[in-house]
Order: C-alpha cells, then sequence, then structure tokens
C-alpha cells in the first residue's frame, strides 16, 4: 500500500520586501545544494526555484515565501532542506518575524465505493435514517485547537482519473495564532507537523494507518 501523503507546503508571510537582482543571484548561488533555476511564474512572484530534484518548489514573493513539495514525504524528511532554505531567506534577505505561518499536508486514500470510506475513517456522522440511507459522502469542515494555533482537516470524496476509482481527500493545514519570530520559526513547525499527524492519527482508522509503511 502507498503512502496517501501527495504534497506538503509551507506558506510564510512578512513584511513587503524590495528585492534586488544582487541578493537573489546570491541566495540562488548559496543554495545551490538545494535549488536550480526555474522560470519566474507569471503574476506576483518575484522568483521561483526548482528543488528536490524537480519535486519540489520554492517561490518568493514581495511578502510572502513558498515551499511545496510532491516527493510524497513529511515534513520530518523534508525538514534538512526547507530549513537551510527558509533560514537563508530570513538572513539574505533580513525577515526577522514571520506575520503568519501555515503548514498544510494533502492525502488521497484510494476506496472501492463511496460508502466504504466508513472503513477508513473514525468520523461518524448522525442523521436521520431517510437522509442517511441517500447521502453517500458529503465534503464536510473540522477544526483542531493546539498551543500553537489551529489545524484545520477538510475531508471530501473525489473520482480519481489515473486510476478510475473513488478517493478521498484528506487536507490538514496548520496555522499559527500569532507572529512568529525568526529564531522560533523552526520549532513552531515541528509542533504543527506533530499536530497534523496527530489529527491524521485521530481521524483515520488504526486498521488503516497499521497496514501503511512505517
Amino acid at each position: 500500500m502507498n503512502p496517501p501523503l501527495l504534497e506538503v507546503n509551507l506558506d510564510l508571510e512578512f513584511r513587503p520586501l524590495q528585492y534586488s537582482a544582487e541578493r537573489l543571484q546570491f541566495f540562488g548561488r548559496e543554495n545551490s545544494k538545494w535549488l536550480t533555476q526555474a522560470p519566474t511564474l507569471d503574476g506576483d512572484s518575484v522568483a521561483c526555484f526548482a528543488t528536490s530534484g524537480g519535486k519540489g518548489l520554492l517561490t518568493l514573493g514581495p511578502e510572502s515565501l513558498q515551499l511545496k513539495s510532491t516527493e510524497g514525504v513529511s515534513f520530518a524528511r523534508l525538514r534538512p532542506g526547507w530549513m537551510a532554505l527558509v533560514k537563508s531567506v530570513q538572513d539574505v534577505f533580513e525577515i526577522p518575524v514571520c506575520t503568519q505561518v501555515s503548514m498544510s499536508y494533502f492525502n488521497q486514500i484510494p476506496i472501492v465505493d463511496l460508502r466504504s470510506f466508513r472503513n477508513y475513517l473514525n468520523i461518524c456522522f448522525e442523521m436521520p435514517s431517510p437522509l442517511a440511507e441517500r447521502i453517500e459522502f458529503f465534503r464536510t469542515e473540522f477544526t483542531y485547537k493546539f498551543p500553537f494555533g489551529d489545524v484545520h482537516l477538510w475531508v471530501q470524496p473525489d473520482w480519481e482519473e489515473k486510476f478510475e476509482n473513488y478517493c478521498i481527500q484528506l487536507s490538514i493545514e496548520a496555522r499559527a495564532a500569532d507572529p512568529v519570530a525568526a529564531p522560533q520559526l523552526e520549532g513552531v513547525l515541528q509542533k504543527m507537523h506533530e499536530g497534523i499527524k496527530e489529527v491524521f492519527h485521530q481521524v483515520l482508522s488504526r486498521d488503516y494507518i497499521s497496514r501503511l509503511p512505517q
């Protein structure tokens, strides 16, 4: 059984910056171990770099930094490269505080049919019998409170065209409640990862989790 994790995103927001070509070039050279230059995106982005052998992306905007990975691994495995890049951005572009911090995981779990979702989730919905018989699945949302902030969970069904079967889409996003100073950022991100992991284990059945690669 393949792990269900498809995508991890880290989003940092900060005060507006003025990027210079010299600093961007310096940043690219200093992080050549992790980055390859990619074309600048259309829109508000300033620069875009490919990471992780083409399975990741670092995007710099006037007030934001986004890291994206489609390697199928969590922050625990991404931490060395991601934290090196984040700390470099903070140092090179002089960012002492992130005004907003969020980390999100997108999971997709194949299922036989929509009614079989009960075999995978611990979530139970109470509703009148006539309604329960007509509804197979519906999009729902939950918010979990943690000391660092909130973890938001979205669950919804979908049809996976590639494999021609139904699936459960599970999106989990952790958000910091307050601005985060540069020295505290790694610790906050670790707590976010742990919060996402806790929600993942609470929502999915033990039977399903036990069958995942450990």
